[in-house]
Formats: C-alpha cells, sequence, structure tokens
C-alpha cells in the first residue's frame, strides 16, 4: 500500500515545517512589536491628555481699602491668605484689587498661567447697611443689583465667568452680601428691601454654570478660615450694632442662601466653610444650632434701641 512517503519528500516535508514554524515566529514577533509601538502611542496619549486637563484653582481677591484708613479686618485677610498661597501654590491664589479692571486681568494671569479653571472664587470686602442694599467692593467698584448691568462691571465679571465650570462656586463674601429682607434705615424714616436675591440671581446670569451664595447677615473675620469650620459666622461686639436697625441682621446670624442658574433654585443654607485648600463647602450643621449661641443672640436681641449707630 502506497503512503506518498519517502526520504526525499520527507526532507522537503521537514524543511516546509520549518519554514512554517519560522514563519509563525516571525509573525508573533512582528505582532508582538505592533502591540508595544501601540501601548506605548496609546501610554503617550494619556500623558498628553492628563497634562492638558486642566487644574482647579480656588482664588480668595480682596477690595483694597482707601489709602490712609486702617482696616484691621482687611488687613488680616490679607496677611493670612498670603501665607495660605505660599503653602498651596497650585491650589489657592490671594489678591488685592483696586477696582474691577485690575481684578479682572489679575484673575486671568492666575487661571491662564495654571492652565486652570475656577473651582472657588471668594469676593471679600465689607458689606454697607447704611445703603440699604446688598453690595461687595471690588476696590473701589460697588458690584449691587443696581450697579452689576454697568459696562465695565459686567465686563469684568463675564471675563471671569469664561474659567467658570459647573463645579465652580462663587461667594459674595460681605456682610449682608445675600440679604432678602427689609431692614430699617439708620435714621428710621424708612424701610427698605436689601435685595440680596437680586444680586445673587444678576451673579447667576453671568456665571451661569457656577453657584452662587450669599449671606444674610454678617460675615466675620475670625481664626480658622481654612479649618472647614464656621469662622466666618457669628456676630460683632460693638454696641452700635445693637441699634434697632440691626434687627433683622440679628435675626439672621449665621444663615447663607444658595442660588443655582442651571437648576433655577434659591434656596437657604448652612454657613458656608473652606477647606485647607480654599476650597467652599457648606457646614454640616446649623450656626445657630447650638443652644449657647442661640441664648447669646436673644440676649442681644432684647438688648436692642434707638440712637446707637453712630
Amino acid at each position: 500500500m502506497y503512503s506518498g512517503f519517502t526520504p526525499d519528500n520527507f526532507t522537503e516535508t521537514a524543511n516546509s515545517t520549518v519554514c512554517s514554524t519560522r514563519s509563525i515566529s516571525q509573525y508573533q514577533e512582528l505582532n508582538f512589536t505592533v502591540f508595544n509601538i501601540q501601548e506605548k502611542d496609546n501610554t503617550a496619549t494619556s500623558h498628553r491628555l492628563k497634562s492638558k486637563k486642566k487644574k482647579e484653582l480656588n482664588i480668595f481677591i480682596i477690595a483694597k481699602r482707601k489709602k490712609g484708613k486702617f482696616d484691621l479686618g482687611t488687613r488680616y485677610n490679607i496677611f493670612r491668605t498670603r501665607v495660605k498661597a505660599i503653602f498651596k501654590p497650585g491650589e489657592f491664589v490671594s489678591l488685592v484689587t483696586p477696582d474691577a479692571g485690575t481684578a479682572v486681568k489679575k484673575i486671568l494671569r492666575q487661571v491662564k498661567k495654571r492652565n486652570a479653571t475656577i473651582q472657588t472664587l471668594w469676593f471679600d470686602s465689607h458689606g454697607m447697611y447704611v445703603k440699604g442694599h446688598s453690595l461687595f467692593m471690588l476696590g473701589k467698584d460697588e458690584v449691587s443689583y443696581k450697579t452689576i448691568s454697568d459696562s465695565a462691571i459686567s465686563e469684568a465679571l463675564h471675563k471671569i465667568a469664561a474659567f467658570t465650570d459647573s463645579n465652580s462656586k462663587i461667594i459674595i463674601g460681605s456682610c449682608y452680601g445675600g440679604a432678602t429682607y427689609h431692614r430699617l434705615s439708620v435714621d428710621y424714616k424708612e424701610k427698605t428691601r436689601m435685595n440680596g436675591d437680586s444680586l445673587m440671581i444678576a451673579m447667576g446670569s453671568i456665571f451661569i454654570k457656577a453657584k452662587i451664595y450669599g449671606s444674610e447677615s454678617w460675615v466675620m473675620t475670625k481664626p480658622g478660615l481654612f479649618e472647614k469650620k464656621c469662622s466666618v459666622a457669628g456676630f460683632p461686639g460693638r454696641k452700635l450694632f445693637l441699634d434697632i436697625c440691626y434687627q433683622p441682621a440679628w435675626e439672621n446670624v449665621g444663615k447663607w442662601n444658595e442660588y443655582n442658574p442651571a437648576a433655577g433654585t434659591f434656596k437657604q443654607v448652612n454657613p458656608v466653610i473652606l477647606d485647607k485648600n480654599g476650597s467652599m463647602h457648606i457646614s454640616a450643621v446649623k450656626y445657630s444650632g447650638n443652644t449657647v449661641i442661640t441664648a447669646a443672640i436673644v440676649k442681644k436681641l432684647s438688648k436692642l434701641g434707638p440712637g446707637l449707630y453712630k
């Protein structure tokens, strides 16, 4: 019976097998090389995407006070935020501005230099109860529901808003910046509404992706700003604040408001707090939930009277 196997074709078959084995080995080696090239290319692409991902920056911008006017609270905030910026250079910056135009230049310089988006933006200034409406200052420039549509103010805020997103939080860090009540004028002749909600909603029309925060009452300058505790909540001790015109401020101590433009919601929240990086959070507890603090506020309310605002 013929099997087709001879010494001659054995050699031929053997050579063919060797060639076939060599071809498979070469194919596997080529395939492995291609895989390595693709893997390196994917890794390089991943690194490039990570390097292009924007950082998140926390900014504390302080209104510069008039020359020659001593202001301990402002000086303290400048000092402690600049110290924080030294130890958190990639996450936090402290800026002082004489006006809105300078504010936008300084903020844009910082975010562009770091290829960053704004995570927390704190506008730090005094409020002015005597004016009868909520506001914050960018140096000499007032930002309120009355002035926010002015071209210089609006343009400056729109330029800053371009570097915010849905994770951004904008804090009006002035006293009464988000006040919604009617208050008696300091001469007791009229009652005016503070319209802090109008200011916050107007801010939301510019910072359309961010959330806006404002206080109904005082924003304090106490130690522990970056320790995730209610260091900005509280009340002043000076006698003039016991004037009867401040009654609604006393009744709303520690209360903050949040406006979310994307959802169209306006609600009351617990005091805002900052962590060690300057990122804003909302306190898990109410400031006035403490019985000692509640008792102190009730005692202050019982002492209110006329003629103390001087």
